[in-house]
């Protein structure tokens, strides 16, 4: 259990957080990206479910954190303005969604698989979700979930930032909800670090 609770590999921020002051960031405590307001129509993709749990470095639950995802949607674009792919948005999806913790650090998201994406230098990011933890005494971790079994995982320039010990703890297999025949959960889990107490 001490090596699922060491502090998740951290991964880049990248270009298209939306902060605070970004006027389309969707109301606060919005997990599901798929239910647009106003919107009548489904955005395209598959729907997943993405759950797991934030703990500390011993394994305990953090109650209250912040978590905070955005993603591409099925074709890689990003709602941001200032993504560059061509690609058209999805007027169905949220692309940012953020959920609070329970008390026993449990979190859940709607949203769809995002899409990969080409990037300058010839390459191609595989579908990735990007996640922003933070609350309580941690340091904020920014990290990234990506999906098993995709081609493009192989030559990631990000995701073989890591070592490949970590990189299972970021690549993630999907399961079965309870409720489901389809194979449309993700668990991804994440362990912060505690700030250091000052001597």
């Amino acid at each position: 259990m001490a090596e699922v609770c060491q502090e998740t590999p951290p991964q880049e921020e990248g270009p298209f957080y939306l902060n605070s002051y970004d006027r389309t960031r969707p109301a606060p405590h919005h997990s599901d990206l798929t239910a647009v307001p106003g919107a009548t129509g489904r955005p395209e993709g598959d729907i997943i479910y993405v759950t797991g749990r934030v703990t500390d470095e011993e394994c305990g639950p953090v109650k209250g954190a912040m978590v905070e995802i955005w993603q591409a949607n099925a074709k890689g674009r990003y709602v941001h303005a200032a993504d560059p792919n061509p690609a058209p948005k999805d007027p169905n999806f949220l692309g940012f969604g953020e959920a609070m913790t329970d008390e026993n650090g449990i979190y859940s998201f709607k949203t769809i698989k995002p899409g990969a994406y080409p990037v300058p230098g010839g390459w191609i990011r595989p579908p990735h979700i990007h996640f922003k933890v933070h609350g309580g005494f941690f340091h904020m971790m920014v990290t990234q979930m990506y999906f098993a079994g995709e081609e493009h995982n192989r030559d990631d320039f990000l995701l073989n930032s890591v070592s490949k010990a970590e990189q299972k703890r970021l690549i993630i297999e999907p399961a079965r909800r309870p409720e489901s025949n389809a194979e449309n959960l993700y668990t991804f889990n994440v362990a912060l670090k505690p700030f250091q107490a000052r001597t």
